[in-house]
């Protein structure tokens, strides 16, 4: 088999080539815009209590939201879905705009916009990541999962790196324009894509909202890894929200040294996520898994550290390749493990689970960096990360001793 076929095999499907492409465009604008939001709080205020609190609000929503968009997801055609949801966050960049250019821009605004967008994702994610199935078959399903993987993170490389040219020459303003006309790229793809996202039978009210939630809990191996990819989570991705503060206050770096270390954890998960996706059904999941979670554990400790800017680019070079060498792939044995008419409620948990503990870990590590410096945090982190990887050892030898 050619490196072609292994690595972008889920490409020979014209329905994902088209959320593929479009997908590229608008997450640079993502990231673009969450790179400006994230460094405009900081810049009005110093805290980085204030850079969480942006970024708690922008996921957040999803935590609560999630297990109603699985249901969603699986009652609805998805196609219509998605479309609904990139219109509503095209509209919120937008406005973002606007009210940036119009010079009335607060953190207690930048929360509240925030909140907005967290909305419209908590409906566009679950069901986004169960229409994958449809665009591709599930034959090259993990494969799709381990590019989307490597999609997101080049985009979370060059997005930062294109805010911090953006920022330091026109301001946040062009930022959040580029992001909303980035969405029109998704709504053309989606406009021609030929799969609707069907719709599956699935009980009505509660029961069917939680289903997903015993399905889990009858899975214990399902169950177990949701669980992990929640503390992960937590132990992982609020560092992003530190990096304004370690690019100011260790390194002394401004607007460009901030984007230059976000890109930095992408380009170091672009080359996690193209591992992935050609070795994914050469090994072991768990292989990857435990290597995501120690590389990821040594890049905070690098970055907690870090004095130097080469450091500060190895720490999060390191971060973002450990955390992407184990999320595609618990997400690729979720979705694997998981029957059709679950699907979406069953990855709507994976994405409650996540966007519980990023926020929760924000509200808590921007405090506390303000407080007891971003080093000591950083340490914190990682040592959390170390327990984590510790416990999956534990957890296969009491399976063994069974």
């Amino acid at each position: 088999m050619t490196t072609r076929t292994s690595t972008f095999q889920a490409l020979r499907h014209r329905d994902y080539r088209l959320y593929f492409y479009s997908q590229a465009i608008s997450l640079i604008g993502t990231w673009l815009q969450q790179a400006a939001l994230v460094w405009l709080a900081y810049d009005l205020t110093g805290l980085s209590r204030w850079t969480g609190l942006v970024s708690m609000a922008t996921i957040l929503p999803t935590a609560f939201l999630a297990p109603f968009s699985g249901w969603l997801a699986d009652r609805f055609p998805k196609k219509k879905i998605v479309q609904l949801a990139q219109t509503g966050m095209l509209l919120q960049a937008a406005s973002l705009a606007a009210l940036v250019w119009m010079g009335h821009a607060t953190p207690e605004r930048l929360v509240l916009w925030s909140l907005f967008a967290g909305m419209m994702q908590a409906i566009d994610l679950p069901t986004r990541l169960s229409y994958i199935k449809e665009l591709t078959g599930p034959e090259d399903l993990s494969n799709a999962v381990a590019l989307n993987s490597m999609q997101f993170n080049l985009a979370r490389a060059l997005g930062p790196a294109l805010a911090a040219g953006l920022l330091a020459w026109v301001g946040p303003t062009w930022c959040f324009a580029l992001n909303a006309l980035s969405y029109l790229a998704v709504l053309a793809g989606l406009f021609l894509m030929h799969a609707p996202g069907l719709k599956v039978k699935t009980p009505g009210g509660r029961s069917g909202i939680w289903e997903g939630v015993r399905f889990a809990s009858s899975h214990p191996p399902v169950g177990r890894l949701l669980v992990l990819v929640a503390l992960v989570s937590l132990a992982g991705w609020p560092v992003l929200s530190l990096l304004p503060q370690l690019a100011v206050s260790r390194l002394g770096w401004h607007e460009t040294g901030y984007g230059t270390l976000l890109s930095a954890v992408g380009l170091g998960a672009v080359l996690a996520s193209i591992l992935v996706a050609r070795r994914m059904h050469a090994a072991s999941p768990w292989a990857y898994l435990r290597a995501g979670i120690a590389v990821a554990a040594v890049g905070e400790l690098v970055l907690a550290f870090a004095t130097h800017g080469f450091f500060g680019l190895l720490g999060s070079f390191l971060l973002g390749m450990g955390l992407i060498l184990f999320i595609p792939t618990a997400q690729g044995v979720v979705q694997m493990a998981t029957s059709d008419n679950l699907r979406g409620r069953v990855m709507a948990l994976w994405t409650m689970g996540m966007s519980l503990a990023t926020p929760l870990g924000n509200a808590v590590t921007g405090p506390l960096a303000d407080t007891l410096g971003v080093s000591v945090v950083l340490t914190g982190m990682a040592t959390l990360m170390a327990c984590l990887l510790a416990a999956t050892w534990l957890n296969d030898k009491k399976a063994l001793q069974n």
